[in-house]
């Protein structure tokens, strides 16, 4: 107890902001609909799915390594799956983190510096938003500042054990996102100097711990060489050049995105650097860097930020674009330290406090009052949108939406996948007759709005009337019901869900062809096919002759005629009950006479249900 109560009058600030951190990153956490990224980690960690088809998901549709799936995956097995639990998980690695850069700030500087750096992340709009987000983006925040700690601590006490610690935490941050790549990398050439600056003496000594470190950093890294190989190749298609102002607006975003914030930042900025310029010290040995802490903390936040910008200037022009905010999210640490190092370099305590102050009361109002973060919608409202349609939607009627992969995750409890088209796709392809004109539920967002032709809105117009028209915060859906009854296409066994557009279907001998299940509700119904008898002329007097049932009900036979203008034909038939059946042909009097082969052709089938 004692130990306790002497810890926490020790720490009771780190205390009162950790307890701060947690109310920010807590409160509201699942209020927000997941978007399109945080419905790929519910997929991916679905604890149903196997560890194989969740290795084959990741590697077709993800950029991050496997070891973020495979805790939440975990998480959701063990206390529910669910999007409350995963955001949990990101909510708690925030906390984590605010401790994190405690930790480094203490170890670069003193514990002050912790403390001021551990306060401004808290408050931190974009940190905080992040951490209630179901992506790995806050794990690599919590890696990267653990791997810095690391590596500070290595490098000011060499040992084998803090050789082994960096390269754990060097290489969980690389697998919590690898654009943590070029940090990486960074890393290793900060590490490299200063060998190059250590005494001869002790050179050996420390490139053997820094043998140790690569090892148990390369052993690591081995499990994520499949995702590396595939990233490599990865070609966006939607990411843009970063333009004249792209990083400016980067560092604004993670920043807070407030003017009167950035202007506080930008004179903490110019200010460390002033106070980094009037170093006196010229010595390039290791022990002098080392122990200079603004030269140290200026070589860490070389390899954390500015190392890392130019190169991805240049792979963003010369190969593929890697310039979005949350890609650099890992360097908000880095700057809420240099932030905390210059405010703990002012020489006027009250200074120092009430830039503090400014910087915290001006996060909070932009918080709670302007962006108005915990009760204004900001995320696509798909979960709202498809409960929306599931409650509207009784009869089951197709749901189809451009993110049809994804919105099947909402759907799982209705058994029924929804099919991913655009409506641009998916209008042209019931015009081509490659897709039934039955009602259907159109959903979209994400940016996406409502956007047809002339032409398809009149086709729809035509064909369809709108019984629901459903517009939620960047999310939207239309229920079209058809107004003729619909026309149900047959599918054969083996044919794609062309119904017979690109080949026809051949009988060359006796015997029976079953189509793929379907369901019919109570009612009566036609079955329209469309056949031919070959050859063309009949052989022996008589055409090919062919049965047809619905189930094990006969509900007509005929004889084909070989008049490919005249082929159809129409067979009444009852459904008594709603039922999922099947259409069965039997072809029955196959001959070889007179040097010619009787056979027939299908065409295509479809089932009408009558008025």
């Amino acid at each position: 107890m004692k130990k306790i109560t002497a810890y926490i009058q020790q720490n009771y600030w780190l205390l009162i902001i950790l307890l701060l951190a947690s109310i920010l990153r807590l409160f509201h956490v699942d209020y927000q609909s997941i978007w399109i990224d945080e419905i790929h980690t519910m997929i991916e960690s679905d604890p149903s799915m196997t560890f194989r088809e969740m290795n084959h998901i990741i590697l077709l549709r993800e950029g991050i390594g496997h070891m973020y799936f495979l805790i939440v995956k975990g998480l959701n097995a063990i206390f529910g799956y669910s999007t409350l639990t995963a955001r949990l998980f990101s909510a708690f690695t925030g906390i984590a983190s605010i401790y994190a850069i405690y930790l480094l700030g203490k170890e670069l500087f003193n514990k002050r510096t912790g403390l001021i750096a551990a306060l401004l992340l808290t408050v931190n709009l974009y940190h905080i938003t992040y951490s209630q987000e179901a992506r790995s983006y806050i794990l690599l925040v919590l890696f990267c500042t653990l791997a810095f700690y690391k590596l500070a601590v290595f490098l000011k006490r060499p040992s084998v054990k803090n050789a082994i610690w960096y390269g754990v935490f060097a290489a969980l941050m690389f697998h919590a996102h690898i654009v943590s790549a070029l940090t990486l990398f960074g890393q290793v050439l900060l590490i490299l100097f200063i060998l190059y600056t250590q005494p001869k003496e002790e050179r050996k000594a420390f490139f053997k711990k820094c043998v140790v470190a690569g090892t148990t950093l390369f052993l690591l890294l081995l499990p994520g060489y499949s995702l590396i190989l595939k990233v490599s190749k990865y070609k966006s298609g939607w990411l843009t050049l970063p333009g004249p102002d792209g990083f400016s607006k980067i560092v604004k975003a993670i920043t807070g995105d407030t003017e009167l914030l950035w202007f506080l930042f930008l004179l903490l900025t110019i200010f460390y650097f002033v106070n980094l310029f009037k170093q006196k010290d010229n010595s390039l040995l290791a022990h002098s860097l080392l122990s200079n802490n603004i030269i140290f903390s200026a070589l860490i936040f070389f390899c954390w930020i500015f190392f890392a910008i130019p190169l991805s200037i240049i792979k963003s022009y010369m190969d593929e674009p890697m310039i979005l905010s949350r890609y650099f999210i890992h360097m908000l640490p880095a700057l809420a330290l240099l932030f905390a190092i210059a405010i703990e370099q002012m020489r006027n305590r009250i200074s120092q406090v009430l830039i503090v102050a400014m910087i915290v009361i001006l996060s909070l109002t932009d918080i709670f009052i302007v962006k108005d973060y915990y009760y204004k919608l900001s995320k696509s409202q798909y979960r709202e949108l498809t409960t929306e349609i599931m409650n509207n939607n009784p009869q089951g009627d197709k749901v189809v939406s451009s993110w049809g992969w994804l919105m099947s995750y909402f759907f799982k409890p209705t058994g029924e996948p929804v099919l991913e088209m655009k409506l641009r796709d998916y209008v042209n392809a019931m015009k081509e007759g490659t897709e039934q004109e039955v009602s259907f539920w159109y959903l979209d967002g994400n940016s996406r709005p409502y956007d047809l032709t002339q032409e398809e809105e009149a086709f729809l117009n035509e064909n369809f009337t709108v019984s629901e028209n459903i517009e939620l915060y960047d999310a939207w859906a239309r229920h079209y019901i058809v107004k003729s009854a619909p026309k149900i296409s047959v599918i054969m066994p083996g044919k794609e869900k062309d119904n017979f557009k690109h080949k026809n279907f051949y009988m060359f001998e006796n015997g029976e062809l079953t189509s793929e299940s379907f369901k019919l509700e109570k009612g009566q119904y036609n079955l329209i096919i469309k056949a031919n008898s070959l050859p063309k002329d009949p052989i022996k007097g008589e055409h090919a002759h062919l049965q047809v049932k619905i189930g094990n009900e006969k509900i007509g036979d005929y004889y084909l005629n070989g008049d490919e203008s005249n082929n159809e034909m129409k067979l009444a038939f009852e459904i008594n009950n709603n039922a999922e059946t099947e259409a069965r042909f039997i072809f029955d009097n196959d001959t070889f006479a007179e040097g010619k082969d009787r056979n027939l052709v299908i065409y295509s089938v479809q089932i009408e249900k009558k008025e």
